[in-house]
């Protein structure tokens, strides 16, 4: 099982559209505790998809809204991952004094090419190389 499989059926089978949670509640769903940069830092909150913990979340279009590590809380909100490209972790900010909640500027999403594709588009490359090589070779 992947490290972050529970998290990520979770997320799958939760509904609504935002998740409020304690990083305690975070924990037992993980079924371990957070990493010690959870706790203190931003980049592991990052909605970065070349990371597992990340991923487990927007597999399912849940992304990070808002992190308090004062309070220990985390907010996760649906949906939006899927409409914007994913926020950096600078953009993200803990609740206010007020309760106001703020989320980051959205941004044009970054259209991604499909694993077929990108085989595709190598096979072309390769072959036209086979084929400059071999019209250089004939040359000779």
């Amino acid at each position: 099982m992947r490290k972050y499989q529970l998290l990520s059926d979770h997320f799958a089978a939760s509904p609504g559209d935002e998740w409020r949670a304690s990083f305690g509640e975070l924990e037992a769903v993980m079924g371990f505790p957070l990493p010690k940069g959870a706790r203190s830092g931003r980049a592991w909150w990052t909605n970065d998809l070349n990371k597992s913990h990340s991923r487990a979340w927007a597999a399912h279009g849940w992304e990070v809204g808002d992190v308090d590590h004062a309070a220990e809380r985390v907010v996760f909100r649906r949906g939006l991952a899927s409409e914007v490209a994913l926020a950096p972790a600078a953009e993200l900010k803990p609740l206010g004094a007020t309760g106001v909640e703020s989320r980051p500027a959205p941004v044009k999403p970054i259209p991604r090419l499909g694993g077929a594709v990108a085989l595709a588009g190598l096979a072309v490359v390769a072959g036209l190389g086979t084929m400059l090589v071999r019209g250089v070779m004939r040359r000779r």
